[in-house]
């Protein structure tokens, strides 16, 4: 929940939340981002990942799959932290998207999604 505080101190209204849970595949990462990319109130995606359980490179796979099948046509920001997080960055970057931004800090990205969230 505190994702949701942050992009709501950073002035946006979040219109969806996901939780994909601890130890997530990435395939339940496509679906759900399939289902959100899908809700005509969402402006804009923040994918904020503190990977504990959950690893940071197959929710990267799971976007990754999930822009395979989905025409991405809203800005998705991606901040990715902790396990396998350098590899999940690596996987973004290596298929790369116009419309997929990565941020490094939990606030920053908020305050990226919020802003493209307003000017969409």
């Amino acid at each position: 929940m505190s994702t949701l505080d942050v992009v709501a101190g950073c002035g946006a209204r979040p219109a969806n939340f996901l939780d994909i849970g601890g130890g997530a595949s990435a395939r339940i990462m496509a679906d759900g981002l399939s289902v959100i990319l899908s809700d005509p109130a969402v402006k804009s995606v923040f994918v904020n990942v503190f990977g504990g359980i959950t690893a940071c490179d197959a929710v990267a796979d799971g976007i990754v799959q999930a822009l395979d099948t989905v025409r991405l046509t809203k800005p998705l920001v991606v901040r990715l932290d902790g396990n396998n997080a350098p590899r999940g960055r690596a996987i973004l970057d290596e298929h790369a998207h116009p419309l997929v931004q990565q941020v490094t800090t939990m606030d920053g990205a908020a305050r990226r999604a919020a802003e493209l969230a307003t000017t969409a």
